[in-house]
């Protein structure tokens, strides 16, 4: 339960609700993802992408690195790369205190790495019938990283793919 203990804790959380408000457990949905926000911006991330997420660790700053990767962190005898993923797409935190902000753990496709974002807001489901292929606004700075976005309860999900982010040179080149 350690390593996807907070994933399974959100999942345990939002099918209480969904037995709550009478829909049968997210049997009906077709696409869950991890909801955070970074920056005042909202966005949702596939489950399949995302391995866990974890307070701020302890870690080990890196010299001759670029200004947004912070260091390494031990998480259970793997070492972990750290980056403060606003500082990389030069958005404001929203949190002054890094405590307070939550690192949301990419281990997909031999990429293992650990996204520091202001907050992380919980599961949410999606039908393929609330899918838009409408991209995020081109200046936005998560552009490069979106896939189209879900549209529910009056409001626009915007999907961010770690993937397309772990693809990007200047984030996987972290070296001064």
């Amino acid at each position: 339960m350690a390593s996807r203990g907070f994933i399974e804790l959100l999942r345990l959380a939002d099918l209480a609700r969904a037995r709550k408000s009478g829909r049968r457990g997210g049997q009906e949905f077709d696409w869950q993802g991890v909801v955070f926000e970074i920056g005042g911006q909202r966005l949702v991330a596939p489950m399949g992408q995302v391995s866990e997420v974890l307070t701020m660790p302890e870690y080990t700053s890196l010299p001759l690195v670029k200004p947004w990767m912070l260091g390494i962190a031990n998480i259970r005898g793997r070492l972990l790369p750290l980056t403060d993923l606003s500082h990389f797409l030069q958005v404001p935190s929203r949190l002054t205190q890094m405590s307070q902000r939550k690192v949301i753990v990419i281990d997909y496709d031999n990429i293992f790495s650990g996204l520091l974002v202001d907050q992380v807001l919980g599961i949410e489901q999606f039908t393929h019938d609330q899918y838009r292929p409408e991209a995020i606004d081109h200046d936005s700075p998560f552009a490069p990283y979106n896939h189209g976005k879900f549209f529910k309860n009056d409001q626009d999900w915007y999907v961010f793919m770690p993937s397309l982010l772990a693809q990007d040179t200047q984030y996987s080149d972290a070296a001064i």
